[in-house]
C-alpha cells in the first residue's frame, strides 16, 4: 500500500524541491490537494511552478489560489495514470468523486457489482493511495477525476446515486447538490431535489430554496413546493418572494401545506412591522397562536392578547415543539412587561432564546426572542443583559437573515446609549456596506440611530438628513411599542432641526397607545425621558415640567424610571440656572449605572457650563470625565453571522450610503481620526509632532465648526479651557488669522480627520 507523508515531511519534501522555505499557506495547500502522497505532492508543486502561482524566488508573495490547474502535458500524463488503473477501481473513484460514500448497498447497485465484490475494489483502491483510510478520495485526484469524466455519464452517475439514496430512505442531500443545475429533469430527479430540500431547509434554508426551485424546473409540483418555497425565501430574507408564493397557497382552500403559509405570512408582515395583519394570522394556526401575543401587546390589544396566552397555555401539551414552547415564553414575558416586572420579563424571554439557540437560523420568527430581550433591556437600562442575548443570537444565526440587520442595529443602539460611539459607527458601516434594503421596522431603527449619532456628535447636516428620512420611514411604519425608543429619539432630532410639528402626530399615537395599556412604566417612562429633552430643546419648560411630573410618577414603581427623573429635575434646574453640584453628581452617576453612561456624563458636562462659580464648574467637570472614562467598553468584534457581509470592507471614509440608506455623515470626534488615506496619516503624524493630543483634538473640533463651548462639553472642559489651548495653537503655529490658522490646521491634523 503507497504510503502518506505527514504535513512535517510533505513541509520539507517542498523545501527541497524548491530549494526554498515554503510559506505556511503553500504547505497547507500541497498537503490538502496532494493528501500525503508524495508523488502527487511533486506535482501538486510542479502544477503551482507551471502556471507561475509559485516564485521560488519570492516564496512569501505566494497567494493561494482557488484551485490548482495544470499544463496540458501534465495532466496528459495524470490521464495516462489513471486510466492505467484497474477499471473498476477507476469505476470506484468516478463513483466517490461525485459524492458516494463507501457503502456497499450503494456502491453494488451503482457499480453494478456484488457487494463482495465493491469490498474487494475499496480495498484494491486504498492500495493505490488515492483513497484515504477514511474513504475519502484525495482532493487533486478528485477533481482530475470529475474534469476528465464525460459530461453525460457524470450525470447519469449522479442521477442513478440520488434515486439509490432516495429508495433506500437515507440522505439524498449530497447527491441533490450535484443535480442542480445539470438540468437532469423527471419525476424520479424532481423527487429528490424535494427531499434534500426539506433536509436542507433544517440547516440551510438558502440552499433549501435551491434545491425546492430546481424540483420545480425538473417537473415537480409548484403547488406542493410554493409554501416550502416561501419558508426558504423569508428566512434567507426575500421577503417580496416569500409573500407572493404564500398569497398563491392562501388563495386556494385545496392547497397543500396552508399552515405553513400561514405561519410564514405571520412572521413576515410582523418583521415589516404589519402587528394587526399578523396577529391576524397567527391566531388561524392550531399551536401557534401565542407567536401572536407580542405582537398584541405591541399594538395595545392587552385583552385579546392574555386570552390567547391562556388559550396557547392550554394547548401546550398538545404542540409541545420548540416553536411552540418558545412562542409560550415570549408571550409571557412580553405580558410580564406591561403588568409584571422587568426581571421577570427578562427572564422568560431569555429562556426563549436559550431554547431556540438550536434552531438557528431556521426558526422563522415574527421577532427574535433575542431582539425582544434587547428592546425590554433598553427600555429599563439592562444593557448587559440586552448586549448578551443580541451576541448569542448572532453567534447561533438565530433567525436566519432576516434577523441579522435587526440584531446589528440593536447592538449599535446600545453601544450608543453607553457612549461608545465608535462601536455604533462600525455598526452602521457594515450594514451600508451590506447592499441592504431595509424592512419598514429596520428602516426606522437605522433611520434614528444615525439620527443619534448625528444629534450627539453635533453634526446638523447629517440630523437634518435623518430628519427628512424620518418621515419616509414613519410613513412605512406603524406605531407600536417597539418604535416607541426609536420615535423618542426623531422626537429630540425634530425638536433640535426646529422642525417638532410633523412628528407631533406620532408621539399622540404613541400616547394613545400607552394609555390603552395603563402606561407602563417600563414602556412609558423612556418616552417621557426622550420628550423632556425634545421639550428643552424648544424651550417648552411647561411640556419639560409635565414629562419630569410623569416620570416622578412612574418612578414608584420602576427603579430605572426613578434614575431618569432624578436626572430629569436637574436638567429643569439647569434650564433656571440652578445647579446644586451634589445632587447633579448624585443623578449623573444614577444615569451611568443604569447604562446611560453618554448621558449621564452630558449632564454633569452641562451642568457644569451652566454654574455660576469656578469651584462648582471644576468638580462637575471631572464627575463628567470621571464617567466618561468609566464607560463599560463593549467588544470592537461583533460576531457576524456571515463573515463575508463584513470582509474586505472598504474605507468608511470612502464610502457612500446608496440612496435609500440611512447616510452615516460623520462629525469630528474627539481620540483621533477614523480616516485611513496615507495622506492624511502623514499629516497627522507631522501635526502630533508640534500639537499636544489635547490641542489635537481641540484643533479637530475647531474645524468641525464646534463653538467653545460645544467642545468645552464634548471634551469635559470648560470653554475658558478651550481657549487656552486655541492661543497656544497660534502660538505654536506662529499665526494671526483665522485663515492661517485655519489652513494650518488642515494642513497638519488633515481632511480626514473631519467630518465631511
Amino acid at each position: 500500500m503507497t504510503s502518506h507523508l505527514d504535513r512535517t515531511a510533505i513541509a520539507a519534501r517542498i523545501s527541497q524541491r524548491v530549494e526554498c522555505v515554503p510559506e505556511e499557506s503553500l504547505i497547507d495547500l500541497v498537503y490538502e490537494q496532494a493528501g500525503g502522497l508524495p508523488w502527487l505532492a511533486d506535482l501538486v508543486v510542479q502544477a503551482l511552478l507551471d502556471t507561475g502561482r509559485f516564485d521560488p524566488r519570492h516564496p512569501e508573495q505566494f497567494r493561494r489560489p482557488q484551485r490548482v490547474n495544470v499544463s496540458p502535458g501534465l495532466a496528459e500524463r495524470l490521464r495516462y495514470q489513471l486510466e492505467a488503473l484497474d477499471p473498476q477501481v477507476y469505476s470506484l473513484l468516478q463513483a466517490v468523486a461525485i459524492g458516494a460514500p463507501l457503502d456497499a448497498e450503494v456502491l453494488g447497485p451503482l457499480l453494478g457489482s456484488e457487494p463482495i465484490s465493491v469490498s474487494e475494489t475499496v480495498e484494491a483502491a486504498r492500495a493505490t493511495g488515492l483513497l484515504t483510510e477514511a474513504g475519502e478520495i484525495i482532493t487533486f485526484i478528485r477533481n482530475l477525476v470529475l474534469r476528465l469524466m464525460p459530461v453525460l455519464h457524470s450525470r447519469q452517475l449522479q442521477r442513478q446515486l440520488a434515486e439509490i439514496q432516495l429508495e433506500r430512505g437515507g440522505s439524498v442531500l449530497a447527491a441533490a447538490r450535484q443535480l442542480l443545475g445539470t438540468g437532469a429533469s423527471g419525476s424520479r430527479v424532481a423527487s429528490v431535489l424535494e427531499v434534500a430540500g426539506d433536509e436542507a431547509l433544517r440547516e440551510s434554508p438558502a440552499l433549501a430554496g435551491e434545491l425546492f426551485a430546481g424540483a420545480v424546473e425538473a417537473g415537480g409540483s409548484q403547488r406542493a413546493l410554493a409554501a416550502r418555497r416561501a419558508e426558504a425565501a423569508a428566512l434567507t430574507g426575500d421577503l417580496d418572494q416569500a409573500l407572493r408564493l404564500t398569497d398563491e397557497v392562501m388563495s386556494d382552500p385545496d392547497a397543500p401545506d396552508r399552515t405553513r403559509s400561514f405561519l410564514v405570512a405571520a412572521a413576515v408582515h410582523a418583521q415589516r412591522g404589519l402587528l394587526e395583519r399578523s396577529t391576524q394570522l397567527y391566531r388561524n394556526v392550531p399551536g401557534a397562536a401565542a407567536l401572536a401575543v407580542p405582537a398584541l401587546i405591541g399594538i395595545g390589544a392587552l385583552a385579546q392578547a392574555r386570552e390567547v396566552l391562556e388559550s396557547a397555555r392550554l394547548e401546550g401539551s398538545a404542540a409541545a415543539t420548540l416553536l411552540a414552547g418558545a412562542g409560550t415564553l415570549m408571550a409571557t414575558g412580553m405580558l410580564a412587561t406591561v403588568d409584571g416586572t422587568y426581571t421577570a420579563a427578562l427572564s422568560q424571554l431569555a429562556r426563549a432564546a436559550a431554547l431556540l439557540e438550536p434552531a438557528g437560523e431556521t426558526a422563522l420568527l415574527p421577532d427574535t426572542p433575542a431582539a425582544l430581550t434587547a428592546v425590554v433591556a433598553l427600555q429599563c437600562g439592562e444593557l448587559a443583559v440586552a448586549d448578551s442575548a443580541l451576541r448569542r443570537a448572532v453567534t447561533t444565526k438565530l433567525g436566519g437573515r432576516p434577523a441579522r440587520t435587526r440584531h446589528l442595529l440593536l447592538h449599535g443602539w446600545i453601544a450608543m446609549a453607553r457612549g461608545k460611539y465608535d462601536v455604533t459607527h462600525r455598526a452602521l458601516d457594515r450594514l451600508a456596506s451590506a447592499d441592504l434594503a431595509p424592512e419598514p421596522r429596520d428602516e426606522l431603527l437605522w433611520v434614528a440611530l444615525a439620527a443619534g449619532m448625528a444629534r450627539r456628535e453635533e453634526n446638523r447636516p447629517a440630523l437634518r438628513l435623518q430628519v427628512e428620512r424620518a418621515r419616509t420611514a414613519l410613513a412605512r411604519h406603524p406605531i407600536d411599542l417597539y418604535t416607541l425608543q426609536p420615535l423618542g429619539e426623531l422626537a429630540v432630532a425634530a425638536a433640535e432641526c426646529a422642525e417638532p410639528g410633523w412628528i407631533a402626530p406620532h408621539l399622540e399615537e404613541a400616547e394613545a397607545l400607552l394609555s390603552e395599556l395603563g402606561d407602563p412604566p417600563l414602556w412609558a417612562a423612556p418616552l417621557h425621558w426622550y420628550r423632556l429633552h425634545a421639550a428643552l430643546v424648544t424651550s417648552d419648560v411647561l411640556a419639560a415640567q409635565q414629562h419630569a411630573a410623569a416620570l416622578s410618577a412612574a418612578a414608584l414603581s420602576s427603579p430605572y424610571a426613578g434614575s431618569l427623573a432624578e436626572a430629569g429635575k436637574c436638567w429643569l434646574d439647569i434650564a433656571r440656572g440652578e445647579i446644586d453640584a451634589e445632587i447633579v453628581q448624585a443623578a449623573a452617576r444614577r444615569l451611568h449605572s443604569v447604562g446611560l453612561a453618554a448621558d449621564g456624563a452630558r449632564l454633569a458636562g452641562q451642568a457644569a457650563g451652566a454654574a455660576d462659580d469656578r469651584k462648582t464648574m471644576m468638580t462637575l467637570l471631572a464627575c463628567a470625565r470621571s464617567l466618561h472614562e468609566r464607560t463599560p467598553i463593549p467588544s470592537d468584534h461583533y460576531p457576524a453571522a456571515d463573515s463575508s457581509s463584513a470582509a474586505d470592507e472598504p474605507n468608511p471614509q470612502e464610502k457612500l450610503a446608496p440612496p435609500d440608506k440611512p447616510a452615516q455623515v460623520r462629525s469630528s470626534r474627539a481620540g483621533g481620526s477614523r480616516g485611513s488615506g496615507g495622506d492624511s496619516r502623514s499629516a497627522s503624524s507631522k501635526g502630533s509632532s508640534i500639537l499636544s493630543e489635547r490641542e489635537r483634538e481641540v484643533g479637530q473640533l475647531i474645524l468641525a465648526g464646534l463653538t467653545y463651548k460645544n467642545i468645552g462639553e464634548r471634551l469635559f472642559i470648560s470653554p475658558k479651557t478651550v481657549e487656552h489651548h486655541m492661543a497656544r495653537v497660534r502660538q505654536r503655529l506662529g499665526v494671526s488669522s483665522r485663515t492661517e490658522l485655519f489652513t494650518q490646521l488642515r494642513s497638519l491634523i488633515g481632511e480626514a480627520d473631519v467630518a465631511a
